[in-house]
């Protein structure tokens, strides 16, 4: 769990993001170098979530990438880097990218209603903690079984250590610590919503007899496998074959195979251990 991944092997929007979040905390740090007349409130004030200023849209997105200092973003790439990578592996880089969006978005939108009630203030938010609980939702909803350190002290399964994460936040919503904990929850519900629709079965298309006629006339003429057919061909063919579901797998997760994919995958495992 606390190994990391090196950089070069980190999914692609995964390496986007962590770029993306240092190269905004840099440019801020340099332009408060050089700019005499430039503080680090007035930058933050332009790229925050103010409740009160949801007419400026941007504000939604750009307030997840910009961070205080060094220590808040050190804490929150780390625990993006961390939870982030088997979540993308899993989901597809497509449904992780959206993953992170939404959770951004949503839990800035959460907070709204908050402020609405008069629970919370009118205080910028700033952070990648909204987006950052919905992946580790996504992490408990995919791995409950996986044991993480609490706090890097105590041992304890990802499912328990969710709601620990949940019970403090409401408990401290209103301590005034200057934490956006509602911002928080609305990333853990926005995480939750979204595996939920992520894992729901995918609805199977019908098609006409005349339709399987013409797609089994295509393939023979590719040299390709109909559906439910494994494919044994030549050396260059199996790998080629074999690259394409991988890059599927990539692209869109586990679950996007359909039968002969699957059935591939398993045959050209078995093949290679007959070799070993």
């Amino acid at each position: 769990m606390l190994g990391l991944t090196p950089f070069k092997f980190l999914p692609r929007p995964m390496q986007v993001i962590l770029l993306i979040n240092v190269a905004v905390f840099l440019l801020m740090n340099a332009a408060i170098y050089l700019l005499s007349r430039v503080n680090e409130y007035d930058l933050l004030w332009y790229l925050a979530f103010i409740p009160s200023q949801i007419h400026e849209l941007w504000r939604f997105f750009s307030y997840a990438f910009v961070h205080l200092n060094f220590w808040h973003i050190l804490f929150n790439m780390l625990m993006f880097w961390m939870f982030g990578t088997e979540v993308c592996k899993s989901l597809g880089e497509r449904s992780f990218t959206a993953l992170y969006l939404i959770s951004a978005v949503f839990a800035g939108v959460f907070s709204l209603f908050f402020h609405a009630l008069g629970f919370m203030g009118d205080n910028p938010i700033i952070g990648a903690s909204g987006a950052l609980f919905g992946i580790m939702t996504a992490y408990a909803f995919l791995f409950p079984e996986r044991i993480i350190l609490m706090f890097f002290i105590i041992p304890m399964k990802i499912k328990y250590a969710i709601w620990i994460f949940i019970a403090i936040d409401l408990f401290m919503a209103r301590s005034n610590d200057g934490i956006a904990h509602y911002t928080h929850l609305g990333g853990v519900l926005s995480g939750y919503l979204f595996m939920l629709a992520w894992s729901r079965p995918k609805k199977q298309q019908t098609y006409s007899r005349e339709f399987f006629r013409e797609q089994a006339a295509k393939r023979s003429e590719a040299n390709r496998p109909l559906e439910g057919e494994l494919y044994k061909g030549n050396t260059s063919t199996k790998e080629e074959r074999l690259n394409e579901i991988l890059e599927k797998i990539n692209r869109s997760g586990l679950q996007s195979l359909n039968k002969e994919e699957r059935d591939y995958l398993q045959w050209f495992g078995q093949q290679n251990k007959k070799r070993g």
